[in-house]
């Protein structure tokens, strides 16, 4: 019971002095809050990896200001985007603004396992970019039907759970910590054709019920093969006139593991591949270009959440390619569980480790990582 209490006590102390943070940064936003103390690794010797310029002509900079194109992303043919007439602040939270509040959340909270934790950061920031006026942009890739074991949708959208920014649970039926997600400019990639199906009616239903006043779903594969533009994507088969063994599939292999790697799903499948697989040309381009067709700056990503099945490796190594360390997102939080098992079960011809290859990749450009559960990674750039 002791120890219960004084969880309960550093929560709600922790949480409480970094709202009261909050109201004094108003006053000194751009102050140097000093350097990290706490070193993982020495990455002198860590190979970077080549960098390219950021899209030009996305978004428009100026004094620590960033002005979106919100007509051009957020287009009334879109049926998420005509449920409301508000749409996003033409303001966007820049990246070194983010940067000095995800470092000083950081020192209050990562002390602390129960407070270093995506939804709580996630909270804090949307509710600073209410408080500015200001529109938080977060993208997800692999983001499924937009709501089952979803990180973002339990942060913004749903009715229980912990409020972390008023240190306190949330209590169903009679609150919800934020009822206008009008600040919110959610991108979601998902080349799954029924996952993504179902992430548009989720997506609907959440501009209907909390205000969001634009989304971006993009339904493509993030790929990094600079020659195609179209891939081969193998998934199973979930029609409604599919064979029934394909229907008896567990879900997560029917709806989670569509994939490029056709190979690695023939050996997950078995004797299944054959019946159950489909193979379709899908759109597929580098997440920077996917983002830049539909007018979004890459380099002022919130938040970056990836769950891909085991690609972690590929998509991060490709992301850190693409946008120069000065521009990359304050926060990411990816799956590292499937990485693992695919590490014992189909190691790679070199007998490189996936998962190490992150951590040592992400650790090299300044991220801090937190083993959240057995499942996900949050990664905090200081």
């Amino acid at each position: 019971m002791g120890l219960v209490l004084m969880s309960i006590v550093i929560f709600v102390v922790n949480n409480l002095a970094f709202v009261r943070w909050l109201s004094h940064h108003d006053e000194t936003r751009g102050e140097n809050y000093g350097a990290v103390k706490r070193h993982l690794v020495d990455f002198a010797s860590v190979t970077q990896p080549q960098q390219v310029s950021p899209p030009k002509a996305k978004a428009t900079v100026g004094d620590n200001l960033v002005s979106l194109d919100i007509n051009k992303i957020c287009p009334r043919s879109s049926a998420i985007n005509t449920i409301n007439s508000s749409s996003p602040p033409s303001q966007l939270m820049s990246t070194a603004k983010l940067r000095s509040v995800v470092k000083h959340w950081h020192e209050i909270n990562c002390p602390e396992k129960n407070t270093c934790q995506f939804s709580s950061i996630g909270q804090h920031l949307l509710h600073l970019a209410m408080k500015w006026n200001q529109t938080l942009l977060t993208v997800q890739v692999g983001a499924m039907d937009g709501r089952s074991n979803d990180p973002m949708y339990g942060m913004f959208v749903k009715t229980w759970g912990k409020n972390y920014v008023q240190a306190r649970e949330i209590v169903p039926g009679e609150d919800s910590l934020f009822p206008n997600l009008s600040n919110w400019l959610p991108v979601m990639i998902e080349p799954v054709p029924k996952n993504y199906d179902d992430m548009e009616q989720t997506y609907l239903g959440v501009a209907k019920d909390k205000g969001l006043g634009c989304a971006v779903p993009i339904n493509a594969a993030v790929s990094y093969d600079s020659e195609k533009s179209s891939c081969a994507f193998c998934r199973v088969n979930t029609a409604e006139d599919s064979p029934q063994r394909c229907k008896e599939l567990p879900d997560w292999k029917r709806l989670q593991i569509g994939t490029l790697d056709c190979e690695y799903l023939q050996k997950v499948l078995k004797t299944d591949f054959d019946l159950c697989v489909l193979q379709d040309p899908l759109p597929c381009n580098s997440m920077v270009k996917l983002l830049s067709d539909k007018f979004i700056p890459a380099e002022h990503i919130a938040m970056l959440q990836i769950d891909i099945e085991g690609y972690e490796y590929i998509l991060l190594d490709g992301v850190f390619r693409e946008i120069p360390d000065n521009y990359l997102p304050p926060v990411i939080h990816f799956e590292h569980k499937v990485m693992f098992d695919m590490d014992k079960k189909h190691p790679l011809v070199n007998r490189t480790s996936r998962l190490y290859h992150v951590m040592e990749l992400m650790m090299s450009k300044g991220y801090q990582l937190y083993d959240e559960n057995e499942d996900d990674y949050l990664a905090i750039r200081l």
